[in-house]
């Protein structure tokens, strides 16, 4: 038996998943059973059905694709122009407009999160502002701090989107946020994309977010250096603020080497995780609850969306074809399904009469990129060759992101 749809809540937390990262997700639910166990959480899985996961787990509620409202040839579109960083991420709005639905107030939590202590100051700070978010940083990162610079923030944006916070004032934010997902929610830094939140630094003007300087939400990897935290009796508290720890962020963790905190900067912060022994302690302990889901589960699939239905796994520069093509389709028109038993043929013939896309997709990247790596030789070639302005033009288009 699964537990019944949820209703008239105050707050829904909500997180999105393949099937591969479950028990992270699972580890995520259990946090918030500890912590405030009067609220749900909500899974989207994009590449399954697990509503089988709600039984003997009270609060919890697994979501399909079906929840965002798209046709299922929509959804596969989707999956086939984007990997699973950027699926995963790309159907936000579309998830939240539909809790939205059912409750006043959402939180969106990544999977590989941990609620420390309740999230207090949410319903308030939505009543107020309507999108809350949480910047990677609060204060400017001091040159003697190795493992990161205020450069990130040039690359994947000022806002971590492994949090934010909705209420129903914020659907016109949502709709036009998706306006630019459904097509360019792409890992793509030499055109300033870097999925959902690159987007949100444009939007978080527009519609007037709440940058949330409370220092116990979003604790990573990349926030540290201003971010310890030490046991104050029962609570743990940050060094600098006195705020209490709300949220660790465990972005790049394996919980089979929990002392090594993360595996996505470019240094190694096992010493950060010895320095500090209540985040050696809370690491630990996360790393359990990951192993024990991890143990619950089984073996962990394969991304349902990697391969076509023939087993042939998905390149970059296929999806990115495959998105060029969708975009420059007339209405009406569709392209195969490479998931699709009866379209795979086909699809497999054009992947073939595509091979030039894909060339031309790698020498846009490759003109954008000689620009700032060849300055020098940039302009020479720039100068003495006849009509290479407008040669570098059709290769800037061909990767199809509106400048």
């Amino acid at each position: 038996m699964t537990n019944s749809p949820i209703t008239s809540k105050q707050m829904i937390y909500c997180t999105v998943v393949a099937q591969n990262y479950l028990p992270q997700a699972l580890a995520l639910y259990e946090s918030i059973q500890r912590i405030e166990p009067h609220k749900d959480l909500v899974i989207l899985v994009v590449d399954g059905d697990r509503r089988d996961l709600e039984a003997g787990r009270p609060g919890l509620r697994v979501a399909t694709t079906e929840i965002l409202g798209l046709s299922r040839r929509d959804v596969l579109e989707l999956a086939a122009i984007y990997d699973v960083v950027e699926f995963s991420t790309s159907v936000k709005p579309l998830f939240f407009k539909a809790l939205l639905q059912e409750s006043e107030r959402v939180a969106y939590l990544d999977p590989d999160m941990m609620v420390v202590s309740p999230l207090s100051e949410l319903p308030a700070l939505l009543d107020e502002h309507g999108i809350v978010l949480t910047p990677h940083f609060l204060e400017p990162i001091p040159s003697s701090v190795e493992h990161i610079t205020e450069g990130h923030d040039l690359t994947v944006g000022i806002f971590n989107l492994g949090f934010c916070a909705v209420d129903r004032t914020a659907l016109p934010f949502l709709d036009w946020w998706w306006g630019h997902l459904r097509r360019e929610c792409l890992i793509y830094p030499l055109l300033g994309v870097f999925v959902d939140q690159k987007w949100v630094d444009v939007g978080a003007t527009y519609y007037s977010a709440h940058a949330l300087r409370h220092s116990g939400y979003n604790v990573g990897p990349w926030n540290l250096h201003e971010r310890r935290f030490r046991n104050v009796g029962s609570a743990l508290v940050m060094d600098s603020t006195g705020d209490e720890l709300r949220l660790m962020h465990f972005s790049g963790f394996n919980p089979a080497d929990p002392e090594a905190i993360s595996v996505r900067l470019s240094v190694d912060l096992r010493g950060v995780g010895e320095a500090s022994p209540a985040l050696g302690e809370l690491s630990r302990h996360y790393a359990r609850d990951v192993l024990a889901a991890q143990a619950a589960l089984g073996s962990a699939p394969k991304y349902g969306f990697a391969e076509d239905a023939h087993g042939e796994r998905l390149t970059k520069r296929t999806r990115r074809a495959y998105r060029k093509q969708l975009l420059e389709m007339r209405e009406g028109l569709r392209m195969p399904s490479p998931f699709i038993e009866a379209e795979v043929g086909a699809f497999g013939k054009w992947k073939r009469r595509a091979l030039f896309a894909r060339v031309g997709i790698t020498l846009s990247d490759g003109a954008i990129a000689a620009k700032y790596a060849l300055p020098d030789e940039f302009n020479v070639v720039k100068k003495k060759m006849p009509g290479f302005s407008a040669i570098r033009g059709r290769l800037l288009t061909a990767g199809r992101v509106r400048r």
